[in-house]
């Protein structure tokens, strides 16, 4: 579904159907607002039963120092999680606070905060809001002569979506933080935690090729071109922990805090904020080898590229780890008993075992994958199981069984976990079918570039990916969350 904006202004009697979501509109008495706002509140994406809103709140009266946002929903919507902003919901009445950090709107200044809902038979727009208690009508000093008619329009959200540089507030210039010009290296001295980073992207003066990464080799932004003159403003929000890449240390732990860098041909930054994050949406990942943070090229997890598709209000915590089979990362106190303390309500938990599943039997397999749903549910999240990638074993033009995930003790490790997640009602993304798809439609010989060859990478290994490989893995893994109608949908770039 195209997301559906409804500004809230001058308010006007006005029924719109749009995109199947009806947006309604209705007069608002401005005599009884003493400062000026305007509140434009976007639904993202909907899917079948919830949805994702961004609300922007524009002061256009006095100052304020901390804010109360209020409305009704008319058809029973329900909020169920948020970020920038702390939301309260009593029957129809929503109230959204400020986060603290972001409590203070200067005259014509703005503010944003993001959530996510359900709904059940229709999502109308609110059709008034308050802001400390006084409406917002659009207009400064709540006249009561509308000075714009109220707009409803089908369209991206731009929060990701490079903007001219004079379409907007001017770049706050790149910070002492940051050294270097390509790249250009960045480090901020933050506590672990969750944080929006937002970077303007571009330069007034020269065009630019631009990529953006954080942390250990985490893809944020592939690399992106921008002529001269033209700058983008770019939105994510990222998970900051010790060690930064695998969670038992492989590779290196890295340095504490954030550390953001922006490679590519011509890297240009004019301007980079970090902020903490309110209660984003996390997408926790259990996995091996081939979903983890690599720390060093060319070896590269899916999970590494993932970030790319996810927009802010969401991101994505890798705690896969070389080398773990479901029974040693179910054990290992670094790895899940250390991400599930952190898993909150409504999170995702993606959960691939299998490549050094090698002599795990089928009743142990399962044992451990029903042990991380249980205790994943328990937190108020949602599990879901992701069948194994295959490896590039062929015989002949079709992959052998050992490619497949069939164990040395005859345990076929995707049939089982196809089973389980029938059996216990848990999603499940079959990434072993959809990768052999992929594989065995290249060939012997062009599915090489999927994982990493002497030539190319000086390593010749048939499981682990190159880049390249990383990013069609991950785009199956997106498909198969589209599939599924998990709640990351509605953050999907």
């Amino acid at each position: 579904m195209r997301p559906v904006r409804a500004r809230v202004a001058a308010m006007l009697g006005l029924v719109v159907g749009l995109a199947g979501t009806a947006v309604v509109l209705s007069t608002v008495s401005a005599g009884a607002a003493i400062s000026g706002c305007r509140v434009d509140y976007t639904v993202s994406s909907q899917w079948a039963g919830g949805f994702g809103a961004n609300v922007t709140v524009s002061n256009l009266g006095d100052p304020v120092s901390g804010w109360t946002l209020t409305w009704n929903y008319p058809a029973g919507q329900t909020v169920t999680q948020a970020w920038n902003a702390t939301v309260g919901q009593s029957g129809s009445a929503v109230t959204a606070k400020d986060a603290g950090y972001n409590g203070a709107i200067a005259t014509n200044g703005s503010v944003a905060f993001g959530f996510n809902g359900s709904w059940a038979g229709s999502n109308p727009a609110p059709t008034s809001f308050a802001l400390n208690g006084s409406l917002c009508t659009g207009s400064a000093g709540g006249s009561s002569t509308p000075t714009a008619s109220p707009s409803v329009t089908a369209s991206p959200s731009a929060t990701n979506s490079p903007s001219p540089a004079g379409s907007a507030s001017p770049p706050p210039g790149r910070p002492a933080q940051c050294v270097g010009s390509s790249p250009i290296t960045c480090h901020f001295a933050v506590s672990p935690g969750n944080y929006t980073v937002t970077a303007w992207i571009g330069d007034r003066g020269s065009a630019g090729n631009t990529s953006m990464s954080v942390e250990a080799r985490r893809r944020i932004l592939p690399a992106t071109a921008t002529v001269a003159g033209t700058v983008g403003r770019y939105a994510f929000t990222v998970n900051v922990r010790q060690p930064e890449g695998q969670p038992t240390g492989q590779g290196g732990t890295g340095t504490p805090g954030l550390d953001v860098t922006f490679a590519g041909s011509a890297p240009k930054l004019s301007g980079l904020t970090v902020e903490p994050a309110a209660n984003p949406l996390v997408v926790y990942l259990a996995g091996d080898s081939t979903v983890c943070d690599q720390p060093a090229a060319p070896y590269t997890g899916w999970g590494q590229i993932l970030p790319t598709h996810v927009s802010a209000g969401a991101l994505v915590a890798n705690y896969a780890d070389s080398g773990e089979n479901s029974g040693s990362f179910l054990s290992n106190r670094a790895l899940f008993p250390a991400m599930i303390a952190l898993v909150k309500k409504n999170d995702l938990v993606l959960i691939q075992f299998g490549h050094n599943d090698k002599t795990t039997t089928a009743s142990a397999y399962r044992s451990n994958l029903t042990s991380m749903i249980n205790q994943v549910r328990a937190k108020g999240a949602v599990a879901v199981l992701v069948t194994p990638p295959v490896r590039r074993l062929f015989s002949g033009d079709r992959l052998t069984g050992t490619a497949l995930h069939v164990n040395s003790v005859g345990a076929d490790l995707p049939a089982e976990m196809r089973s389980l997640g029938s059996s216990l009602g848990v999603p499940v993304i079959d990434l072993t079918a959809k990768s052999r798809a992929l594989v065995e439609s290249l060939g012997p010989t062009d599915s090489a570039q999927l994982y990493l060859r002497s030539s190319a990478d000086g390593v010749t290994d048939n499981t682990h990916f190159s880049e390249y490989g990383a990013g069609r893995m991950d785009d199956l893994v997106v498909q198969g969350i589209r599939e599924r109608n998990l709640s990351l949908v509605g953050y999907l770039r």
